[in-house]
């Protein structure tokens, strides 16, 4: 498709750098996929066409921490107000790295300038509820997630039972109530185990 070629160029850049895996778009579409399923307005109806914008996106949200320290990004402390304040441009890192693909990367760009933005609109930015794209809102639940559920430098994975109450109990603040609850339908049909095929 016209959105798959410049996005592949740069996937490939992604998966070579292990910014992102298979399992992790995989979280992203489960959700996207019962939310469309369940939707029950006309603002959050959903096509398949729609759905390759958030599958470039769950791939490419996080290109620009390329551009940021891997002494940042691995750091086992807290981070200081400076630091997380150079942490908060891999956003906008991001979006300079594939304004210069153009295509239809264009419109995956919103999604990635959006997607630590909070329901409540304690986020990145100012934005809150419907100002922010329901992609980016579908993205930043499977993102918790996925963080939730992983080891990270400063602290040990949660289980996804534990991680499902945290995102859960966010509803309303940090994350649509309605894609929270698709996360729900898809946690409980078994979309958030990972395929024996992707386990290392």
């Amino acid at each position: 498709s016209e959105l798959q070629s410049p996005c592949n160029l740069v996937c490939r850049l992604l998966l070579e750098k292990k910014q992102t895996n298979q399992y992790y778009c995989i979280l992203i579409f489960s959700i996207y996929i019962f939310f469309n399923d369940t939707a029950t307005t006309e603002i959050y109806t959903l096509s398949l066409h729609d759905a390759l914008p958030i599958w470039a996106a769950a791939l490419l949200h996080d290109v620009g921490k390329l551009e940021t320290s891997r002494e940042l990004l691995h750091k086992a402390a807290s981070l200081t107000p400076e630091e997380m304040a150079e942490m908060r441009q891999h956003v906008q890192k991001g979006v300079a790295l594939l304004v210069p693909v153009g295509g239809s990367l264009r419109r995956v760009l919103p999604i990635i300038l959006s997607h630590h933005d909070r329901f409540d609109g304690s986020g990145y930015s100012p934005a809150k509820g419907a100002q922010i794209p329901i992609e980016a809102r579908v993205l930043a639940v499977a993102d918790a997630y996925d963080t939730l559920t992983s080891d990270r430098p400063y602290r040990r994975a949660v289980t996804p039972f534990e991680a499902r109450q945290i995102i859960v109990s966010s509803a309303g603040s940090h994350f649509d109530p309605a894609v929270v609850d698709a996360f729900v339908t898809a946690f409980e049909h078994g979309e958030m185990e990972i395929p024996e095929a992707l386990v290392v």
